[in-house]
């Protein structure tokens, strides 16, 4: 008997072992996965690698609590459409991979091959790294697996400025928490948050995640565009920036336009963004480049009504999603911004590039970040060339 209950109480503790770590470690496989350090973030430096079952590596942070702030209203007002033909010397072809190449890009760019990789590799030039990333129901869940808090985290760490969306969490420390985890390898990224948009059971927060030392904004430049006839099911967060690697006469200035297709709205939506960024235009800051980012739901093969406005995409043809089947999310800029414009433009699979399996992947995102890079001087800079 006495035997008897030691098994029993024996087997009690290791079901609550397993119950109480599940809650940080609830990928299947993640004890098999070591994540090395990367050498190729935007400024060159390593984040720290680590194996998941160490403390010193897998931490949770505790985030302070954070406050959102308080956004300006702008009207989406209707418009005609304006028919305007893109004039640009940029020649974009998107060349054929196989299936291990599915989310990764080659581009000719007036003649020269641009290649796209997992991760960017860093440039020779001052460059502005825009990106966005859908992280697909990122909350308390999410923030709780310590695993794909710091991928998330190395992600983002590549790039100057990422639209996120899919904010789902109503806890306001869920995002200082991954800013916590980001800046752990010595990095001085923030973030801006608008309100909460959406139908009430799907309603999120689109945000913005900056590193300080290379990007600048004006808090008080943040708006979520005001739709009165509820036209779009999720309002777009509106932000401005400005590259820090050039004076503030010379720096590339930018309009960054954080949007989400709803999948209700599709192709509906998709026809109104011409006059959201008329709309976002007149928003009174004069600032003519005006970057889209985020899901839009389609490929670009679907959104003639923003090509015929002038409208260039960073990506072509190339599959988002970790599945490699669906194209869904861009960066969208317009074809006066050709000049600033690098010419490189990618995806990251990061369920390559840190070899997890579809489940594993998936408790990330089912998306990858999509990117684009322009010179950090407004009007572009000659002589580029990259690593």
């Amino acid at each position: 008997m006495v035997v008897f209950r030691k098994r029993y109480f024996l087997l009690i503790a290791i079901i609550a072992a397993v119950g109480y770590g599940s809650q940080y470690y609830t990928i299947g496989g993640w004890h098999h996965l070591r994540l090395e350090p990367h050498t190729t973030t935007a400024d060159g430096k390593a984040s720290p690698g680590g194996d998941i079952h160490s403390p010193q590596s897998w931490g949770v942070t505790s985030g302070g609590g954070g406050t959102f702030p308080v956004n300006a209203s702008h009207s989406l007002k209707s418009h005609g459409s304006n028919q305007v033909a893109a004039n640009s010397s940029l020649r974009t072809t998107t060349m054929p991979h196989g299936p291990s190449d599915l989310g990764r890009t080659s581009k000719w760019v007036s003649a020269q091959v641009i290649s796209n990789g997992g991760i960017p590799s860093k440039s020779i030039s001052p460059t502005v790294r825009i990106a966005s990333f859908n992280l697909q129901s990122f909350g308390e869940s999410k923030a709780n697996k310590i695993a794909v808090m710091e991928i998330v985290a190395r992600l983002i760490r590549n790039f100057d400025v990422v639209a996120v969306q899919d904010i789902s969490a109503r806890q306001r420390d869920i995002l200082p928490r991954l800013i916590d985890r980001i800046n752990q390898s010595d990095r001085r990224y923030d973030y801006c948050i608008g309100p909460r948009v959406g139908p009430p059971h799907q309603s999120m927060h689109f945000a913005f995640i900056f590193d300080t030392d290379r990007i600048e904004t004006d808090r008080y430049q943040l708006y979520t565009v005001d739709d009165p006839s509820d036209r779009l099911d999720y309002e777009p967060l509106v932000g401005w920036f400005r590259s820090r690697q050039a004076s503030e006469s010379e720096a590339f200035t930018f309009s960054l336009v954080n949007i989400l297709v709803s999948p209700t709205g599709g192709t509906r939506e998709v026809q109104l963004l011409p006059d959201l960024i008329k709309s976002i235009r007149q928003d009174g800051r004069g600032e003519d480049d005006i970057i889209l980012a985020g899901d839009f739901g389609c490929g670009d093969s679907q959104m003639v009504a923003l090509r015929n406005t002038g409208m260039l995409f960073a990506l072509e043809g190339v599959a988002t999603t970790i599945s490699g089947d669906e194209m869904l999310d861009n960066v969208v800029f317009p074809a006066r911004a050709t000049d600033e414009f690098t010419g490189r433009s990618g995806t990251v699979d990061f369920l390559r590039q840190y070899n997890l399996t579809p489940d594993q992947a998936s408790q990330v995102s089912n998306h990858m970040p999509v990117w684009c890079e322009f010179f950090a001087h407004e009007g572009g800079q000659p002589g580029y060339r990259a690593e």
